[in-house]
Formats: structure tokens, sequence, C-alpha cells
């Protein structure tokens, strides 16, 4: 494969997935332009550093979870509450097909970076806050439906503190999932996010 847009959309699709199963730590550049079908010289012309090619994986990772987290959170077919629980089953299916294909259950891509990496990388890590920031967003705008839907009470703060929150529940929920290697983590914690939601 030369110095084409392929060459390089493969290389970020390879090193999304090599690093959501591994680490930063654990995959090197000859891996991920094996894994990829791509001529070592080739990453070099497309990415100045192992850095910038994990930049555009996350980024690569946030499409891929922008797709279900907008069409599930946005759905006004179904109620606000339901939209939550919903999207906490459709995250404990994506770990459920990557264990049926790998055997592992890989965790949160943009918070196993951060957990390697915060203290250390400053780029990425500003770029998996960016991408928290986002999901906390659809959050926000879910709480609000709920609020207009009388399915919660919330004031002032309430909406941004609560969202930060489920954040939270979805992150905690990923790590038991990983640790457990059992995507029904993800579901059980549906409960907790929905009375986070609430307030209760």
């Amino acid at each position: 494969m030369g110095r084409t847009s392929a060459a390089r959309e493969e290389l970020i699709e390879s090193a999304a997935n090599e690093l959501w199963q591994g680490s930063y730590g654990s995959v090197g550049v000859g891996a991920l332009c094996a894994a990829a079908g791509v001529k070592r010289g080739s990453f070099y012309y497309f990415f100045d550093s192992k850095d910038d090619l994990v930049l555009a994986a996350l980024e690569h990772s946030w499409e891929r979870l922008r797709q279900p987290l907008e069409r599930i959170l946005g759905d006004e077919t179904v109620p606000p509450l339901e939209r939550l629980t919903r999207f906490f089953g459709a995250i404990a299916d994506l770990h459920e097909q990557e264990r049926a294909a790998t055997g592992r259950v890989p965790g949160c891509p943009f918070g196993n970076l951060s957990v390697e990496l915060a203290t250390t990388n400053p780029a990425i890590r500003q770029r998996v806050a960016d991408i928290f920031d986002r999901i906390q967003e659809r959050f926000a705008a879910l709480l609000q439906a709920a609020r207009e839907a009388g399915e919660v009470t919330l004031e002032g703060t309430e909406v941004a503190d609560r969202a930060e929150q489920l954040l939270g529940c979805l992150q905690g929920a990923q790590v038991l999932a990983k640790t457990q290697a059992d995507p029904d983590a993800i579901r059980r914690m549906a409960t907790a996010a929905v009375a986070i939601a609430r307030g209760a």
C-alpha cells in the first residue's frame, strides 16, 4: 500500500483498534504499520510521531462512539431516561462484540489512555478531556430533555453536575466490565445512571 489517503486511514483505524486492545506503551510504530499493512516509511509521510497518530486514533474512536451516542440519546420517540438505559446497553454490546472477537473486554479507549498517559502526555490528556466534554454535553442535552418531559427536576448547575456524574458512571462501568471481563457490568450500572439522572 502506497502513500495514499487509504493508507493513512488504515493506520488510524489500526491504531484505534490496537490501542483499545492494548496500551500506548505496548504498541510500537512498527507493530502499527504491520497491523495496517503499511510500510514504516509511509508512516512518517502521514504522521510526525506516534503521538500524532494516537491523537488521530482518538478522534476515530470518538466518531465510532458518536454515532450510537447521538442516535440513541437523541431518539425523541423514546422517553429520555429509557434512552440512557439503552445507551449503556449499546456500550455493553460493543464490549460484548470485542470479547467475542478477541476474548477480551477492552474498557473505554479514552479512559484507558487517560489512566496511562494523563500525567505524562499533555496533548493526549487534553484530547481525552475534550472527548469527555463532548460526551458530557450529550448527557446534559438528555437531562434537559428529561426535565422537559417531567422525568427529572433540575435547577441551576444541576444539569452540568449530573451530566458529569453520568460520565463518571459510564467510565466506572467500563472499568468494572474490563476488570471482571463481563460487559454485563455496564448494563447493571444503567440503573445507577438513571438514579443519578433523577437525583436519587
